[in-house]
């Protein structure tokens, strides 16, 4: 992995975190919302499992994001300061990229319960939005 500044790692992981309790809250809201609204089916059902797929991915980076960023304080004491971040800072890229790979997921998905028309859109746009996404990495 490659070796960062400490001070820029924590900067990401502060930008992270927030976003990731701001996008969490956001899928956690889709699934509940699925959960009561949808109609019962395979889509409704794929898009719910997306949902929480992408809650829970954005939970776990936002609490990485928080432990990244004790560790990585100036002021952080030696026994939590000398901790490697290796495997920190790939849980919070993995579970961050998987939080929005599912969210996008769910909101393609969820346009099907409605019409195909709806569905074709918000599939296009849930790819754009992947492909946009991809292109910045």
């Amino acid at each position: 992995m490659i070796e960062l500044d400490a001070s820029y790692q924590l900067a990401l992981a502060n930008q992270i975190g927030s976003l990731s309790t701001f996008l969490g809250g956001f899928s956690a809201t889709f699934f509940v919302t699925m959960l009561t609204l949808a109609k019962p089916g395979t889509v409704a059902r794929m898009s719910i499992g997306a949902s929480a797929l992408a809650a829970v991915a954005f939970i776990v980076a936002a609490g990485t994001s928080v432990t990244l960023t004790f560790t990585l304080h100036p002021a952080a004491p030696p026994t939590v300061a000398d901790n490697p971040t290796d495997a920190l800072r790939a849980m919070l890229a993995a579970s961050f990229v998987t939080g929005m790979v599912a969210l996008l997921a769910a909101i393609g998905i969820g346009g099907w319960i409605r019409s195909r028309v709806l569905g074709v859109f918000t599939s296009v746009v849930s790819v754009g939005g992947l492909v946009l996404i991809v292109l910045q990495m």
